[in-house]
């Protein structure tokens, strides 16, 4: 079955007329600092109730805090007036955590802008979902486990939530329907050594409570994290699991296995240059620091500045952007990038568009 959400592949090619600015930006600075992102992921909380072993921004410390709420809200307006389309509230926290989330959503979504969420879960209860679902385009929850007890060792909650999660994915679609919201509602299950026996299991729960979908992905190693338990995993004795999954497929529910990802890790980049920054997308840390790229936070080549000292649209296209747009382009070597990055399936795409083959106008 098709991916339908085209999870494993990119949505790049629907927006022309941003990539037609990028094409002409060039070496031009003028035309490059007006191109905005499309996307921007915004950590609305530094908190999280759980400690995966698999988190990739253990290197951070867990800092906490959340994002100021008047001066966020600014930066939104800016993006929404700049051309960004959409906003997913996820990060190095747990979203839902941010004490005005509602009121988050309400003023993106006054802006016109679509808004995602990634979350754990455990914080989806109804005084929320009946506000944001339906003004939310979808909600995806990372689960990673079948049963209470892998859960529990693998995202290392407080306190076992696992069956909370499973309670408030149940309440989620009972809202949906009530309310006729059209938000998508769909689970991840990042693919482990500790798990990949409960993928069906945790697939079969969902489909059963009515959700959407269900990704299951591969680990990426970041290049900082300070776990390494999983550095170098093989995904090749697991693929069989694909085919077992596609029998829960329906026209109801779909599990997106992301063999294409997994496959990509034994080969090479297609590109010797990122194409994507710093233009298509952005991340924002809930201390309010912007960055170009979520695989370098903490490093300051990526930073360009902050939504509480200056506006978005003074960062995005002020000097430090225009600095790190130089630094990109000319001395950026993606051998230290993260394989399998968020962009690394735009960046293909846009290789072949800069670099055209002569047979291209016969179509």
């Amino acid at each position: 079955m098709p991916d339908k959400y085209i999870i494993d592949h990119h949505k790049i090619m629907f927006h022309p007329e941003r990539l037609a600015s990028w094409l002409k930006a060039k070496t031009n600075w003028e035309k490059a600092k007006k191109v905005y992102p499309i996307y921007v992921e915004i950590s609305s909380s530094g908190l999280c109730n759980h400690r995966c072993k698999f988190c990739a921004l253990d290197y951070l410390g867990y800092k906490g805090g959340f994002a100021n709420f008047e001066n966020l809200k600014r930066a939104i307006r800016d993006m929404a007036k700049g051309g960004v389309k959409s906003i997913q509230f996820g990060g190095e926290g747990e979203p839902l955590l941010h004490p005005k989330i509602k009121e988050l959503v309400q003023y993106t979504k006054s802006q016109g802008l679509d808004i995602s969420f990634t979350t754990n879960g455990t914080f989806l209860k109804e005084e929320i979902l009946k506000d944001i679902l339906p003004l939310v385009t979808w909600i995806k929850v990372s689960i990673d486990a079948g049963l209470s007890k892998t859960h529990m060792k693998i995202h290392r909650p407080k306190v076992q939530d696992f069956d909370i999660i499973m309670n408030n994915l149940k309440r989620a679609v009972e809202i949906k329907k009530a309310t006729n919201a059209q938000c998508t509602l769909g689970g991840q299950m990042l693919l482990l050594p500790d798990n990949y026996k409960e993928a069906v299991i945790l697939a079969e729960k969902l489909k059963k409570i009515g959700l959407d979908y269900l990704v299951i992905k591969p680990y990426s190693q970041h290049k900082k994290s300070i776990t390494q338990e999983y550095k170098n995993l093989s995904y090749k004795k697991y693929l069989y699991l694909a085919n077992k999954l596609e029998k829960l497929n329906s026209d109801k529910f779909q599990v997106i296995f992301r063999e294409n990802t997994m496959e990509k890790l034994k080969k090479g980049r297609a590109y010797k240059t990122c194409h994507a920054v710093p233009f298509f997308w952005a991340y924002i840390m809930a201390n309010g620091d912007v960055y170009t790229c979520s695989s370098f936070l903490g490093n300051e080549e990526f930073k360009l500045g902050n939504y509480n000292k200056k506006s978005f649209k003074e960062i995005w296209e002020g000097e430090e952007r225009k600095r790190h747009w130089k630094f990109v382009r000319a001395k950026l070597n993606i051998n230290q990038c993260r394989q399998n990055c968020r962009m690394d399936e735009v960046n293909s795409y846009l290789e072949r568009l800069n670099n055209p083959s002569p047979h291209v106008n016969f179509i």
